[in-house]
Order: C-alpha cells, then structure tokens, then sequence
C-alpha cells in the first residue's frame, strides 16, 4: 500500500500537479496586441538564498518559438522602466513558444511597480528596445 501510494505522489509530482516550492502568490500575464493567445505567469514567493528577498519565476507559453524576449517592470507614474534580473534581462522561448525566467528582487521592491512585461525582440537583440513589442503584460497591483 505504501509502495503504491508513493508511486502515485512521484506520478503526481511529475505530472506538475504537487510542487514543492509553491508559489505564495500569483500574477497572470496576459497576451498582448502582437501575441494574442499567448499567456503566462508570475510566481512570487520567499527566496531560499535570502531573507531579504523574493523569487520571481515567469513561466510562458504561447509565444514565439526560438525568440528573445526581455522582462520589465513598468510605473505609470511618473513614468519609468527597469528590466528585472540580470542585465540583459532576457530570455529565449523553446521550439514551442515556452520559457522560464527566475529573477529576485529586494522583499518591497515590487511595490513600487505597476506592471511586469515581457518584451519580445524580433531581431534577437534584447538590447534593441526600440524595436521591442510587448509581448505579455501583468498587473502587480495584485500583489500587496
């Protein structure tokens, strides 16, 4: 019996159903003009290296397959952009349009935002903003 139950929870666990680093809140994203369809997500929980931060983990779908794609924290006032993570603050989507991005940020630092966005680059340079489109866009008022 016991054999069994603990092939199941494996079964589970491997299947995404149970994790063992839940998320302690959730941000959708949501596609936007030029990747309608496309969604994602925005984990946000206690970071294991340090008290004084947050793990953000993004996880997408849906975008383009093969494609460089930046993460941004916005404000709309007054207006001001900072790219979240490391320097480029990029990430590359798989051959079917997914990706995952993990960041950290000082616990209280999202505060100070209005929104996250994901910013695709159509040439592959993610240091190209002007040519950067808005891929998927969520709202961090959500979050306290």
């Amino acid at each position: 019996m016991k054999r069994s139950l603990l092939a199941a929870i494996v079964a589970f666990a491997s299947a995404g159903l149970v994790s063992t680093a839940d998320a302690s809140f959730e941000i959708p994203l949501e596609g936007d003009f030029y990747s309608q369809g496309a969604q994602g997500l925005v984990g946000i929980q206690e970071s294991e290296l340090a008290s004084y931060e947050k793990q953000l983990m993004i996880e997408v779908n849906g975008l383009r397959p093969n494609s460089v794609y930046s993460v941004w924290l916005t404000r709309k006032d007054p207006s001001r952009v900072q790219g979240l993570g490391v320097e480029d603050y990029s990430f590359t989507t798989d051959a079917s349009g997914g990706g995952r991005f993990v960041a950290y940020l000082p616990v209280g630092e999202l505060s100070n935002w209005d929104t996250l966005e994901v910013a695709h680059h159509p040439n592959g340079d993610p240091k190209d903003l002007d040519n950067a489109q808005i891929a998927l866009r969520g709202d961090l008022d959500t979050y306290d």
